[in-house]
């Protein structure tokens, strides 16, 4: 009966860990993550949606769920998801980017590039590699 359980709970562990390799570290919009961006000298990637946005769910389900995307974001990007109305002060911010909105900013804050609607994969793959190789020193 024990080692049922210890198996049980290792297959729970492994599954929680698989599903969370699977997307992008999301952090919060906040001072805290915009200071973690400058000391680290990463680019921040804004994934801003809404809860009506087909193409948000769509962009979360492909786009943030391919391993190429994942893991140019882990090495080079800090990920934040914000939702229009849980992050008002963005949403006017960047009121002229509809949703989905891909909001690329160095790690001072400068906006180097907005884009509105949904991107494959392999499209954001390229703007973030791009992007890297343009306005970095890396």
């Amino acid at each position: 009966m024990k080692n049922i359980l210890l198996l049980f709970v290792s297959f729970c562990m492994l599954s929680f860990s698989v599903s969370h390799a699977n997307e992008p570290q999301w952090k919060d919009w906040s001072e805290k993550t915009l200071a973690q961006a400058q000391q680290q000298d990463r680019f921040i990637l804004i994934d801003l949606t809404a809860k009506w946005c087909q193409f948000c769910k769509k962009m979360e389900q492909t786009t943030y769920k391919d391993p190429a995307v994942i893991d140019e974001l882990k090495k080079n990007y800090i990920a934040i998801k914000a939702d229009e109305e849980e992050y008002p002060e963005l949403a006017s911010r960047f009121a002229k980017v509809g949703r989905p909105g891909t909001i690329i900013l160095d790690s001072n804050g400068k906006v180097l590039l907005t884009k509105t609607g949904y991107i494959k994969p392999q499209w954001m793959l390229w703007m973030l590699q791009g992007t890297l190789a343009e306005y970095s020193d890396k």
